[in-house]
Formats: structure tokens, C-alpha cells, sequence
């Protein structure tokens, strides 16, 4: 067994985690789908495609959360909101409970980030009604509610926002402007029938099926999505006894610049960057990280684009590195994506498995060629070695976002 006695200062504890998400109306049922290399996506085996006409395509395929549109009033303590905030209110009072914590009790030390999707209706009344539906006020509101008095910070990188919050929090339990922080975000479409439109040049699958890193993707299939975990300074959630999932040991975010071909396009070398900045920070080289949840969409050149980042990133020598994207089995949850690859890295660190990449079998050729990476198309043990098991998580945001994580399972003594 790996014995793991260090404890950086600069190491964050993952405490606490809840969610809901495709298929699954808690973090367990989520474990559950992973761990049995379920698809949840809502659709028929073979997704139903209309053809509208002009090139237009409406593809049966969403992955369509539990009780999506609803969330216990009489928990979050207030009727009439948007169903997003009340999700993600829900999703944090679950990882604050996962910890075994009162959020009374850490109300003063605790300080929240999250991210919340732009819905189509944010009606023109009365500032209240405004405050409950608007995205600005999802954070801000779960602290007004819980009487927190820590920072509250909304975050807007698109498909990066969760990993970004994440970050933020990871910077503000480093500085001590908090003891306790809240991470979070949500991604439901107020009006979705559980299928998408797929217009020419669009970047949708058009099948209906998610394939990230696989010579067969046809692009992106959209799905719900909300989480949130509870972080702590690790020699202080050690000191208390409290319970670690996994150890945030980097976190670093930066942006591409100019250096790739359009705003909208993803780019290799802020990637390359922002893998090599995490991994200095955690003192690691390449060799050390077992397993990464790369942003992984399904959009051909964005996943060809990402494989070649992180094979230059994490080198081709070295122990074999497994490469998934939960967008396979839940979809793309938009701001919730991180957290949905978040909440799977560190249950996978944690539980000693890598969940597989369902609907991958033919990995493009910037996997394949490297031989050192390769894709789950099933699930397998992740036995403990002579070091900690270690994960890395990359978020990427149009824009030129990129957010890295560097994870490791929970210390043995």
C-alpha cells in the first residue's frame, strides 16, 4: 500500500461533493453509471435524426438530468426561483452534508465560487423577481440564504467556469481569505424537450452520440448538469478529522492569446502551458500523473487539438497515462462540464478504478501514435503503486481558457 505522509501547504482538500447529473440524482448513482461504463444520454439506441431541411438536423439526444426542472423549495428556503439556482443551492447544501459539517457552523469562514448557464427567460419585472433567475445573483443568493460571509463570486469562462471556480477557491484557501470554500456550477436549459438542433457548421454531434478522442466523433451532445464540492486546507481537514476524497495539489489557469487561429479555436499552446505551469507548481514531472480527464467534447479538431497539448504537455516516456472525458456519459454540461470531469477524477483517485469512455473504440491518431496514452473503452482497477495515484484535469473555454488541475488520492498514514 502507498504510503502517503507529506502535506504541501499549499494542498487543498476535496471534503465534500454532491451533484446531479444525466441519469444520476446524486454523486453515488453518478459513481454507480461510471463505474458500470454507462451511456445516460436520453435517447433511442439508435438516436432519431429529423432532417428539417437546408442542412438542418434535429438529433433526439440530450443528456437530460433527474427532475430537471425542479429542486426542494422547502430545503433552499425560498419558491419562485429559477430551477438552476435551486439545483446548485441543493448541490452545495449535499457536499457540505457529504463532509459531515452543519453549514451553520462554518457559515462565517466560508467563502463561495460558482457559475451558472444563461437561460432564455430573464423576465422584464419587478428586481426581485430579476435577483431569482438571474445568473449574476446564483452565488450571492446561496450566501445571502446560508448567512456565508466568505467572498461570493460569480464566474463566467464558459465551458472552463466550474475548473476556474475551483481555482479561485484553491487561491483563496492558499491566501487564508477563507477556511472553507464552496465550488460550483449548473448548466440547464429552461426549455429543452430532450433534443437539440444541428444546423450546417454546427459543432453538435449529428448522431446524437458522444465519442470524445475517437476517429468516428461527429461533435458535441449537449446535457445537464450541476455540482459542487466543499474544500478545505489539507493539514487542516487533517487535523479535524474531516473526510478527503482527494488532494487539489495545483490548480493554474491561462489563456491562449493570439497564438491560434481564431477567437473560437482552441489552441495547443496555451495548453502545452498551462499543464507544464500546474505540474511545476505541484513539483511533478509528466511521468508522475496515471490518468487525465481532458476536456474531451467530441469535436474532432478541438479533441485532435487537446491530444497533442497534452502528449507534448506530459511527454510520450514514461508509464502508461489513460486518457477519458465524462462528456461520453452525461453529455456536455456547458459551465457544470469541470465539475462533472471534477467529482469522476476524484472518485476515481479515490476508489482505485478508472471509469471507462463509452462509444470510443478507435482513438485518433494523436492518441494512438503515442503510445504511452490511450483511451478506457472499458473500465479497469487503478491499483496503488510505489507513488500516490495521480490525475490531471484540463477545462478549456472559448476564448482561450485553459484550467489544469493536478489531483492525487486521499493520503494513508
Amino acid at each position: 500500500m502507498t504510503a502517503v505522509t507529506a502535506v504541501s501547504e499549499d494542498a487543498v482538500a476535496i471534503i465534500g461533493m454532491g451533484g446531479r447529473f444525466a441519469g444520476s440524482p446524486d454523486v453515488p448513482a453518478f459513481w454507480d453509471n461510471l463505474v458500470a461504463g454507462r451511456d445516460c444520454l436520453n435517447r433511442d439506441p439508435v438516436p432519431k435524426v429529423e432532417d428539417l431541411g437546408e442542412g438542418t438536423l434535429r438529433v433526439h439526444s440530450w443528456g437530460t438530468a433527474p427532475d430537471r426542472d425542479r429542486y426542494d423549495a422547502d430545503l433552499v428556503g425560498l419558491d419562485g426561483l429559477d430551477p438552476q439556482h435551486g439545483i446548485l443551492y441543493e448541490a452545495c447544501w449535499q457536499a457540505v452534508e457529504d463532509a459531515s459539517l452543519r453549514i451553520s457552523a462554518i457559515g462565517p469562514r466560508t467563502a463561495v465560487y460558482a457559475g451558472c448557464a444563461r437561460t432564455k427567460h430573464i423576465p422584464r419585472a419587478a428586481f426581485d423577481e430579476v435577483a431569482n433567475v438571474d445568473p449574476t445573483f446564483a452565488g450571492p443568493h446561496f450566501s445571502y440564504l446560508r448567512n456565508l460571509w466568505g467572498e461570493s463570486i460569480m464566474i463566467d469562462s464558459a465551458c472552463a467556469t466550474s475548473t476556474v471556480a475551483v481555482h479561485l477557491a484553491c487561491q483563496s484557501l492558499r491566501l487564508r481569505a477563507c477556511d472553507y470554500a464552496i465550488a460550483g456550477a449548473v448548466a440547464i436549459q429552461d426549455d429543452n424537450d430532450g433534443s437539440y438542433l444541428r444546423p450546417p457548421r454546427s459543432i453538435n454531434s449529428t448522431e446524437g452520440i458522444c465519442r470524445p478522442f475517437d476517429r468516428a466523433s461527429t461533435g458535441v451532445v449537449p446535457g445537464d448538469g450541476a455540482g459542487a464540492v466543499l474544500l478545505r486546507r489539507l493539514s487542516d481537514a487533517l487535523a479535524d478529522g474531516d473526510p478527503v476524497h482527494a488532494v487539489i495539489t495545483a490548480s493554474v489557469v491561462d489563456n491562449d492569446g493570439r497564438t491560434k487561429p481564431g477567437f473560437t479555436v482552441p489552441g495547443v499552446d496555451g495548453k502545452v502551458r498551462v499543464v507544464r505551469s500546474a505540474l511545476a507548481m505541484a513539483g511533478l514531472t509528466g511521468a508522475d500523473i496515471g490518468y487525465v480527464e481532458a476536456h474531451g467534447v467530441g469535436i474532432p479538431m478541438n479533441d485532435q487539438i487537446e491530444a497533442t497539448a497534452l502528449t507534448e504537455a506530459l511527454g510520450t516516456g514514461g508509464p502508461p497515462v489513460a486518457v477519458g472525458s465524462v462528456k461520453a456519459t452525461v453529455g456536455h454540461c456547458d459551465t457544470a462540464a469541470g465539475m462533472a470531469g471534477l467529482i469522476k477524477t476524484a472518485l476515481a483517485l479515490r476508489e482505485g478504478f478508472l471509469p471507462a469512455t463509452p462509444n470510443t473504440a478507435d482513438p485518433i491518431d494523436e492518441i494512438a501514435k503515442a503510445d504511452r496514452f490511450h483511451i478506457l473503452p472499458e473500465g479497469r482497477p487503478w491499483p496503488e503503486g510505489e507513488r500516490p495515484r495521480r490525475a490531471g484535469l484540463m477545462s478549456a473555454g472559448i476564448g482561450g481558457t485553459n484550467a489544469f488541475l493536478i489531483l492525487e488520492q486521499p493520503p494513508l498514514f
